[in-house]
């Protein structure tokens, strides 16, 4: 019965994970999301009884920090300025992602799921990005936000999917390396990656995507010194040309953004100095040292009347940094323990990477270009929130879980001898 339940958990796992990134189906996804919390929870239950396998921890740094913020951000129910909508945030962003964390640690826990799960990720992109790339080419063009919650969202999407392209590299069980086959999936894939980006005509997408990049070649070079030492070139090769297409589709954007906003002549370091979320970071900072250590109430927009008001641009609705943000919610201590889980996070999957294990090292590496991309990707704006904060929820719960059982496999062959 529970290995029945773990298939139809995968079935409505993979489901929610394709229908998270599409704005325009939300009574499908409910009910993939409903059905795959309800067998994940299931799962949970027959282990903690006894009549199934149990489900390992992922230990106590990680859950109690995401504990920790997310019961802070229900007391800030107390304060918050704006009551009711605070409560309808915390139903979105708390008790569904710990919904989300649940259902995916669980469903990601061994390696034929973990695997059906990265598949499915990679299938909806590429499908997503296909679409995309075909919009742009009609008439009307593409609309980000027609299927997604815009440019900034989709941008932080594929940030978010961009190191399990690594998976292609890598063998089984943790990859699908086998030879030129996947090698050309990769950079098919990658190919549609920054094509999509680029139709974003979204700046920080490219410094995101190049601190993803670059975090998993500095881990991989110091996790397998010895593989670097033997070929440099062919290790700092294909690292060096990513990089360097990143930087010119920056400037490239940076460019097209200058022509298209700003009086002629301009360059693109003026488009910067010039940004209108500078005002806005002001201005924020501001409101947050009239409350600086309980902050307004949990939600990302919870003054957005005020920021609007005050700087003219209907845009500006809310801090447009995930750090300040934070702040302005929830004060320091909300903010200390935003810190504190991305931390715990971190932490883990350094543990991960430090392992013997090469699968595990491997997950490791994922999971920490996973936090290095999507934390860039925030600094100039707050996509913690929605789909992205879902994609990154079940990302790194997926990854756990997956970690977490091939660390305890490791653990029992060293008790057994």
């Amino acid at each position: 019965m529970t290995d029945r339940m773990r298939q139809w958990l995968l079935v409505a796992a993979s489901a929610y994970l394709v229908l998270v990134t599409i704005d325009a189906v939300t009574v499908l996804r409910s009910i993939a999301f409903g059905a795959a919390a309800l067998f994940a929870l299931g799962v949970l239950a027959a282990g903690a009884a006894g009549r199934a396998a149990h489900v390992p921890t992922p230990g106590r740094a990680v859950p109690l920090a995401i504990a920790v913020w997310m019961a802070w951000g229900v007391a800030s129910l107390a304060w918050s300025v704006h009551p009711d909508f605070t409560a309808g945030e915390l139903r979105r962003e708390v008790a569904w992602s710990l919904l989300t964390i649940v259902t995916f640690y669980v469903a990601g826990a061994d390696a034929h799921s973990f695997r059906t799960l990265v598949v499915v990720a990679l299938a909806t992109f590429a499908v997503a990005a296909l679409l995309a790339l075909g919009c742009a080419l009609t008439p009307d063009g593409w609309d980000p936000g027609r299927w997604h919650a815009g440019a900034g969202a989709y941008s932080t999407y594929l940030v978010l999917i961009a190191p399990l392209l690594l998976t292609l590299l890598a063998p089984a069980p943790a990859g699908f390396a086998n030879g030129w086959r996947s090698r050309i999936a990769g950079l098919v894939l990658f190919a549609l990656l920054l094509a999509t980006a680029r139709l974003t005509e979204n700046r920080m997408v490219w410094v995101a995507l190049a601190a993803v990049f670059a975090t998993a070649s500095a881990l991989a070079a110091l996790r397998w010194r010895a593989t670097l030492v033997r070929a440099p070139l062919r290790w700092l090769g294909p690292l060096v040309a990513v990089l360097f297409v990143l930087a010119a589709l920056f400037v490239d954007v940076a460019r097209e953004r200058a022509i298209l906003n700003f009086p002629p002549h301009t360059s693109v370091g003026e488009t910067l100095s010039h940004d209108p979320r500078l005002a806005l970071w002001d201005y924020t900072a501001e409101r947050i040292g009239e409350r600086p250590l309980a902050g307004y109430g949990f939600g990302k927009s919870i003054l957005q009347t005020d920021l609007r008001a005050a700087l003219h641009d209907p845009l500006l609705s809310h801090a447009h940094n995930v750090f300040m943000s934070q702040w302005l919610q929830l004060g320091a201590a909300g903010l200390a323990a935003f810190v504190a889980m991305l931390a715990a996070l971190a932490w883990r999957f350094a543990r991960f990477l430090r392992s013997a294990d090469d699968r595990l090292a491997f997950i490791g590496l994922i999971g920490l270009s996973v936090l290095a991309g999507f934390v860039l990707k925030n600094l100039t704006d707050d996509f913690f929130i929605r789909s992205n904060a879902k994609e990154f929820w079940a990302l790194c719960a997926m990854l756990l879980g997956f970690g977490v059982r091939i660390e305890g496999e490791g653990a029992a062959k060293l008790a057994s001898r």
